[in-house]
């Protein structure tokens, strides 16, 4: 008989020490009411700390669900690199498939960025939206992924020489399709990856990169979508310096 695989949630900050845990609202309602699980079933709750634990359901409400506490562990999912994604702003589900593919390949933090060729353009109240859109696929994808961290969400910025300096790191790359410079195989701590837009980067948008001492990086010879080169440049990454090649 196949073993039935125990659910994992994202929950708010578990305290030291703590031996119960309740649950409300929306989360309540899909664990009761979709998933159907009941006193007695197990769980896996985290906090985005690092850490996570094993939990039992002891009390089934309509509105409310009491879980025990009992064993907490730290597993070693998160990738030893941190890697920050400056990602081109691309329209619905296109960019929804970034969030989550990037959080399942280990992604620290999340930068979406109006470049020039940007075509989706919002104004303050649909930013706001779409953050509160874009965490919620976050935290379903650490869910899946067994990850013991969220990634940290970024407010949407224009892509300028400020953005590439603010987030620059050890190792930070602008993927194009007539990059030049290569990767090395020697160990790096923190990683900044740019990805640009349907329409691509200017030549402008480039050379500012270069001037801000970003390395040019051929993203390969087939030109590849907006939600495809984020997967192909963390997996790569994570596989050169990171835990996909263990």
């Amino acid at each position: 008989m196949k073993k039935k695989r125990i659910q994992r949630f994202h929950v708010e900050t578990i305290k030291k020490n703590q031996t119960h845990f309740e649950i409300t609202g929306e989360q309540c309602h899909y664990v009761t009411r979709v998933l159907r699980l009941k006193a007695g079933d197990q769980m896996i709750l985290f906090d985005g700390s690092g850490s996570e634990w094993a939990a039992k359901i002891i009390e089934a409400k309509k509105n409310r669900l009491l879980v025990e506490l009992e064993k907490k562990t730290t597993p070693t999912r998160e990738s030893p690199i941190k890697t920050t994604l400056i990602q081109s702003i691309s329209r619905g589900q296109r960019m929804d498939a970034v969030m989550q593919k990037s959080t399942e390949l280990g992604v620290t933090r999340i930068v979406p960025v109006f470049s020039k060729n940007t075509v989706v353009r919002m104004n303050e109240d649909k930013i706001k939206k779409r953050i509160i859109h874009w965490k919620k696929i976050l935290i379903s994808a650490s869910e899946q992924s067994g990850r013991t961290s969220i990634p940290n969400l970024m407010d949407p910025i224009e892509f300028d020489a400020e953005c590439l300096k603010k987030y620059k790191s050890d190792l930070s790359i602008f993927f194009d399709t007539t990059g030049h410079d290569s990767l090395d195989g020697k160990r790096k701590q923190a990683i900044t990856i740019v990805i640009g837009p349907e329409g691509g980067f200017t030549k402008d948008e480039k050379q500012s990169a270069i001037d801000s001492g970003y390395s040019i990086v051929q993203s390969g010879p087939r030109l590849l979508r907006t939600e495809t080169a984020p997967i192909m440049a963390l997996s790569i990454l994570q596989y050169l310096y990171g835990d996909l090649s263990n």
